[in-house]
């Protein structure tokens, strides 16, 4: 078995990428005050959408699919996987409104739990998904890599 670990910085954003035989298996986030970007790999052209999308580019992270193993999740988490990368970049859905999407409001805590499993942030924009009412709230909800690296991620796209 084939193991590669890649980090990337830029925007005070840290970003660690982990893959297996050719495959990512998890994207980790976290604070960085340097900027930094992988010595030449085939994997760079990923590199580069990750490092110009932390500098503030709009950035399609429409990647194959195929790059990033999803084979440990069940049909319900992929659903909201699927719905979820339907958010575009600078808009935003509450957890409430994505059970909607998934045709069941009621499920929003079960949405919630589900994005903190998120292996692969940023590409599955679990950043975009806020309490309803956040504003008046005072509160972006959670995230699993911090609180503070969701408000950046937030601030790059102009959320907040």
């Amino acid at each position: 078995m084939q193991k590669e670990n890649f980090f990337l910085s830029n925007n005070g954003i840290g970003v660690s990428f982990c893959i297996e035989n050719n495959v990512f298996t998890k994207i980790n986030l976290s604070n960085s005050d340097k900027i930094s970007f992988p010595e030449k790999t085939s994997y760079n052209k990923f590199f580069e959408r990750f490092f110009d999308y932390l500098g503030g580019k709009i950035v399609n992270f429409d990647v194959d699919f195929k790059l990033l193993d999803f084979s440990v999740f069940s049909d319900f988490q992929l659903k909201v996987y699927r719905a979820l990368i339907k958010i575009t970049y600078g808009n935003f859905i509450s957890y409430e409104g994505l059970a909607e999407k998934l045709g069941n409001k009621n499920l929003k805590r079960a949405v919630g739990r589900i994005l903190g499993l998120n292996p692969f942030p940023i590409i599955i924009p679990c950043h975009r998904v806020l309490p309803k009412n956040f504003l008046q709230k005072n509160s972006i909800g959670g995230f699993s890599a911090g609180l503070n690296i969701k408000e950046k991620l937030l601030k790059i796209e102009g959320i907040l």
